[in-house]
């Protein structure tokens, strides 16, 4: 069975080759009686839906992909980590994070082999950063200090600095925020990060003391405002905080005007 459009299409994210990768699977089906390459098939047939959008039909594969072996450990988790995914995709972060948790905990006698960590690493790096989307900040800074410890990729290490650093200015940890977003800029800030990147850090500047510093980058702010998409009241009303503490109270003054409803 030749798996590479198949492979391709679940790798790439790529709807284009993701249904041409459903006809492909719905050929091998056809003509394969192999439990073990239908339940391949079936969830390489639930994944290529769920990149098109079609969830309501990835979840139906997802479920005659277990009826091939229901009582099968390892097709069982893979059939629950491929429910949070869905969910994921889906926008359902809440529902998602629990699913992931379950999977967790049901599984964790599997999962602390060495064959799956790769599925201990996704897993914890979904929770990590799903936790910092729901705002549950407490929850996410261990999480997170966890993934840190794993061998990530530059820019996923990146983002979750960045994360943390988030969590740590919602947690008032201003030096730890710090810390971390300079951590992340000494990686590379990802395009997506940038957005908010220099205010987070000139608010951790502006709580550690580092006026001048919080200066810079709530000025790089105001530059950048629309393409960050930032709203500028915010921005001018740090500056003009900022510039109060540093004792420049016209352009306090002046950026107070700014921040104030027309």
């Amino acid at each position: 069975m030749n798996n590479s459009v198949i492979q391709n299409a679940i790798e790439l994210r790529d709807p284009t080759l993701a249904r041409k990768a459903l006809r492909e699977i719905d050929v091998l089906l056809g003509s394969t009686p192999d439990p073990n390459e239908r339940v391949y098939l079936l969830f390489s047939k639930s994944s290529c839906h769920g990149i098109l959008g079609n969830f309501e039909e990835a979840r139906e594969q997802l479920c005659l992909a277990l009826q091939q072996e229901p009582e099968d450990p390892d097709i069982r988790l893979t059939f629950e980590f491929n429910g949070g995914l869905l969910c994921q995709q889906e926008g359902n972060y809440r529902e998602a994070l629990e699913k992931f948790s379950a999977v967790l905990s049901g599984h964790a006698e599997r999962l602390s082999r060495p064959e799956l960590r790769f599925m201990y690493e996704d897993i914890q790096q979904r929770r990590a950063f799903l936790s910092v989307t729901l705002c549950q900040f407490q929850d996410a800074v261990r999480l997170l200090q966890e993934i840190l410890s794993f061998d990530l990729q530059a820019d996923v290490r990146s983002d979750a600095l960045a994360s943390l650093a988030l969590c740590y200015l919602e947690l008032q940890e201003w030096e730890l925020a710090k810390n971390s977003l300079l951590q992340a800029r000494a990686i590379g800030v990802t395009k997506e990060r940038e957005k908010t990147f220099h205010l987070y850090l000139g608010i951790a500047y502006f709580y550690t003391e580092s006026l001048t510093e919080a200066k810079r980058e709530f000025e790089i702010c105001e530059e950048h405002a629309i393409e960050y998409q930032l709203p500028t009241v915010d921005v001018y009303a740090w500056l003009s905080s900022v510039f109060k503490r540093l004792g420049e109270m016209a352009e306090s003054e002046r950026y107070a005007q700014l921040a104030r409803p027309s």
